[in-house]
């Protein structure tokens, strides 16, 4: 019972931190400046990572290190929105990288959700459509 206690109170965490991240409203002039490094510190503070290690790892490397983090498949949905969201504000080169590993994380919220949404086959399509 402890256990699923536990899992409960990681899942609310994560639920309100990636809540947080969707909430922001990203401005491309104040994106590099000042969100940027809002949103490395939110990141790192809850999760141990920040953006530049999501344009680095790989999409199973960034699948490892969620389900170390207890994601279940609503964590995941709401992981990929964060990453759907941030991708107009990055870099170019990391574009294509971040929407692999979009689609990535919609494939494997999908798979966890054990049930077929119309939301989230629209969203991973339009990941796939920055790929």
């Amino acid at each position: 019972m402890l256990n699923k206690g536990l899992k409960d109170e990681e899942n609310q965490k994560i639920n309100e931190l990636v809540g947080k991240l969707i909430d922001l409203e990203f401005v491309p002039e104040f994106y590099e400046s000042e969100q940027k490094s809002k949103v490395n510190g939110l990141l790192f503070e809850q999760l141990g990572f920040e953006i530049s290690d999501l344009e680095t790892w790989s999409s199973e490397d960034l699948l490892i290190k969620l389900k170390q983090l207890n994601f279940d498949f609503s964590n995941y949905e709401q992981f990929g929105d964060f990453l759907l969201k941030i991708i107009p504000f990055e870099d170019e080169q990391y574009e294509s990288h971040l929407a692999k590993n979009t689609i990535a994380v919609y494939e494997t919220a999908q798979i966890e959700s054990k049930t077929f949404s119309f939301s989230l086959m629209e969203k991973l399509n339009q990941a796939k459509a920055l790929e």
